[in-house]
């Protein structure tokens, strides 16, 4: 499952205090307006409890994209000289609030990523551009959140369309953007100030963020075909508390039903699609890995978001396992499947380790990269098969070593395409030729609330003012 990056918030900025355009007046102060109306809603976002953020999300996104089409507007006209920094104006910076720089430890904001601030437009480019992916990733979380959570805890969430099967390729889809936008930060030229930016906006941890992307996108292929998980989240009991709510509400047949897909499972994926599986998933596994090697190098991340990643690849490969094990206890090779998901298990290890239906840590849905609907799954294929190799059949089970050395090679399913900035059309841009935009005010310069810690000051080492 995508990681659930929490949203950053933002410094107040007035871009005509910086900026002026002969050709078009009204584009620095419309850029200032989309930016406010932008941090309002951030700073709103992350006040909403969990159970809400969801249904914010594309409404962020739309935020996002509106400013970030006036935003690159800008830069361009800063480049082609139709709009020049002011003379007498003071140094250009913005904050924006971490998000896989690790927490502080000090004063009352301890375990809170920090607001760190950075001079230059590239800055405030970078990290608004960086927030547009987290948003697409969210979005895709959600949308799988609904078709894969278990009833108890997508409970809350928006209800789903008729065809689950849209929901996977939304995500896909979602996935695949932000991906692209990592890409496109990759190519952008960056400042000698860059050398200074926070973690998350290095090139490794940006190859990093669009690898694991592209894993799970390739996953989420992968998953709208596995019934396995779906059927365990479905038919779970949910753990003491969810046994006691069935009684007290006086459902039955609970624990019954938990069990019975052992005894009549759904049909599973064999021969040729089942070695296609294994391979999309062992292709996922080398996205996963690349990002963690990546990640290796940058010496500050958020260890849950490093501890996610390694989760990633086990699962990815635990899945490359399974197919392969179904496969081969489908065609009556039951000591094989046995072997399969043993290795299955082993590549797990310790990963992830999260509470049942994905939950992770702190009960957040996602954050173990769906470590524990994989372990539930081949615990129990593997307790059904040796059950049945025991008593009927009597196979020899090859040792995990054995079958790791027949492990296919990775197969892609998806590609990066090239991220297309969105641009302001014809009429808008004639809007701006006029000397003030009807409806648009200067961006809310209020108090920052509580949460907010004051940025440090940072001198600037860019070339013109503004980069």
């Amino acid at each position: 499952m995508p990681f659930p990056f929490t949203l950053p918030t933002t410094s107040p900025i007035s871009y005509p205090t910086f900026f002026t355009s002969p050709s078009h007046p009204s584009l620095p102060l419309l850029a200032s307006s989309h930016r406010g109306t932008l941090r309002n809603a951030l700073k709103a976002h992350k006040r909403l409890p969990p159970a809400s953020q969801a249904a914010n999300i594309p409404h962020i996104i739309t935020l996002l994209t509106k400013y970030t089409t006036h935003l690159l507007t800008l830069t361009t006209a800063l480049e082609d000289n139709t709009a020049f920094l002011l003379p007498a104006a003071p140094q250009f910076t913005t904050s924006w609030r971490a998000t896989l720089t690790p927490p502080t430890r000090r004063g009352r904001l301890a375990g809170e990523s920090p607001r760190i601030a950075r001079n230059g437009l590239s800055y405030e480019i970078f990290f608004t551009l960086s927030t547009l992916a987290y948003a697409h990733t969210l979005q895709a979380l959600n949308q799988l959140h609904q078709v894969l959570a278990s009833p108890s805890a997508a409970a809350a969430a928006t209800p789903a369309p008729a065809d689950p099967q849209q929901l996977f390729n939304l995500a896909a889809a979602n996935l695949l953007t932000a991906a692209s936008v990592y890409e496109h930060l990759l190519t952008r030229p960056r400042p000698p100030s860059a050398e200074t930016w926070p973690v998350e906006l290095t090139p490794p941890a940006l190859a990093a963020l669009s690898a694991v992307n592209m894993a799970d996108a390739t996953l989420v292929a992968v998953v709208k075909q596995d019934p396995y998980p779906t059927y365990v989240a479905l038919t779970s009991t949910g753990g003491e508390a969810g046994k006691r709510e069935k009684r007290r509400k006086g459902e039955v047949g609970v624990g019954v039903a938990s069990r019975e897909w052992l005894y009549s499972p759904p049909a599973p994926p064999t021969s040729v699609r089942a070695l296609l599986l294994a391979r999309l998933c062992v292709a996922a596994s080398d996205h996963a890995g690349r990002a963690l090697g990546l990640l290796g190098g940058v010496e500050s991340v958020a260890v849950e978001f490093r501890a996610y990643v390694d989760a990633l690849q086990r699962v990815a490969r635990a899945k490359a396992c399974r197919f392969l094990g179904v496969d081969a206890e489908g065609a009556g090779r039951c000591g094989e499947g046995i072997a399969w998901v043993g290795l299955a298990r082993e590549v797990l290890g310790g990963a992830g380790g999260g509470g049942g239906g994905g939950g992770g840590k702190d009960g957040v849905w996602g954050m173990d990269a769906g470590w524990a609907e994989e372990e539930r799954v081949c615990k129990a294929l593997e307790s059904r098969w040796r059950k049945v190799n025991d008593s009927v059949l009597f196979q020899v089970v090859p040792g995990t070593a054995a079958v790791a050395a027949r492990m296919p090679t990775g197969r892609e399913i998806h590609s990066v395409g090239v991220w297309e900035a969105p641009r302001l059309g014809a009429e808008e841009m004639r809007a701006l030729r006029m000397e003030g935009a009807v409806g648009v005010g200067m961006e809310g310069l209020e108090e920052d609330s509580g949460e907010e810690e004051e940025p440090a000051k940072v001198e600037y080492a860019g070339k013109g003012g503004y980069y």
